[in-house]
């Protein structure tokens, strides 16, 4: 009996060893599991066509690099066409860049419609994971019809046509604040419209967006070709809802 007595500590010794050696390996395994599903968030970029070739452009964007960019029969080619107003559609998505007047309305002086299938160009904003989401957030956009901070009195701001009354446009962010604009004679229309290869050529402005591999050649899930390069903008910002 003594002889079991004493046997019975190294038992529970080797087990407690077992489970702690199971418990390390499950989190070992855990580990690398969340490390193996590691989302690779897309990226954009945007520059102008040096060389085309049969499935590759080279692009060199606003800061003059030069990128190799790859493209399949999958790739999504846009290009922004001019519209008339009448082509306005509540659902769509758009971008307005705004400017306020003299008696605090605002004006629009571009606004440009985007595909439902993405924004920017084959990556929509709200999908994703939240690490990739971050890396495409543009300022608080949040707030109030008309409450579009101070400063410039040229600001930006985007979301979804909710209402289209006369000259007035109504966009609501994804928090479901409404902006009010007006469309003015001179206000540029602009809207994305399908494309294809054909419409690539050297010296035109894309924004491509895709993943790098390790040699760092884009591979594109969508190419938008531009009317111009963009220009530095401010982000409007307005004020929160009470």
């Amino acid at each position: 009996m003594k002889k079991l007595i004493a046997a019975i500590p190294v038992v529970v010794f080797a087990v407690l060893l077992a489970a702690c050696g199971s418990t390390t390996s499950a989190s070992s395994n855990a580990s690398a599991s969340t490390n193996s599903t590691t989302t690779k968030c897309p990226i954009i970029t945007v520059g102008t066509i040096q060389n085309i070739g049969a499935n590759s452009l080279v692009v060199t964007n606003l800061q003059g690099k030069q990128t190799q960019v790859t493209f399949t029969s999958a790739t999504k080619f846009v290009r922004t066409s001019t519209v008339v107003p009448s082509s306005l559609q509540t659902g769509s998505l758009a971008s307005v860049t705004v400017m306020e007047n003299a008696n605090n309305t605002y004006s629009a002086l571009t606004v440009s419609v985007r595909s439902s299938q993405a924004l920017q160009g084959g990556f929509t904003r709200g999908s994703g994971s939240t690490q990739c989401r971050s890396q495409f957030t543009r300022g608080n956009r949040t707030g109030t019809p008309g409450a579009f901070g101070a400063g410039s009195n040229r600001q930006v701001v985007s979301g979804t046509i909710s209402q289209i009354s006369g000259n007035a446009v109504t966009l609501s962010n994804a928090n479901g604040d409404d902006f009010i604009v007006n469309l003015t004679p001179t206000t540029r229309i602009t809207a994305q419209v399908t494309a294809s290869v054909q419409n690539l050529k050297s010296g035109v402005p894309v924004t491509i967006t895709g993943t790098t591999n390790a040699q760092g050649v884009i591979n594109a899930t969508s190419v938008s070709i531009l009317q111009s390069l963009p220009t530095g903008r401010p982000t409007a910002t307005a004020t929160p809802n009470a």
